[in-house]
């Protein structure tokens, strides 16, 4: 594993995420968030743990898509513009409005 992440081996930060993880049908990102706790498909400042960069500010979006069913305690890789992060990285997160 990476330094910087949870990701499985084989499978790096600076990799582009996979086509058309970030357009998921609206019930999908509604279901991961719920899921996950976290704001997929919403503006927000998060603040980063075990990560390069400290803390992105935008869209968060899924940069791949998990195992269904979807399981809470495997990380979940997500997206702030071209930055990847897993949602263990997630330390907090505030929407914005």
């Amino acid at each position: 594993m990476s330094l910087f992440s949870d990701l499985p081996p084989g499978r790096s930060l600076d990799e582009p995420p996979l086509p058309g993880f970030t357009d998921l049908a609206p019930e999908w990102a509604d279901e991961a968030a719920r899921v996950w706790g976290l704001p997929v498909g919403q503006r927000a400042r998060v603040t980063l743990r075990g990560h390069a960069m400290a803390g992105l500010q935008g869209l968060v979006q899924i940069a791949g898509l998990p195992d269904l069913p979807f399981d809470p305690h495997l990380p979940l890789r997500l997206r702030i513009g071209h930055v990847e992060f897993t949602s263990r990285q997630v330390a907090a997160w505030v929407v914005e409005e």
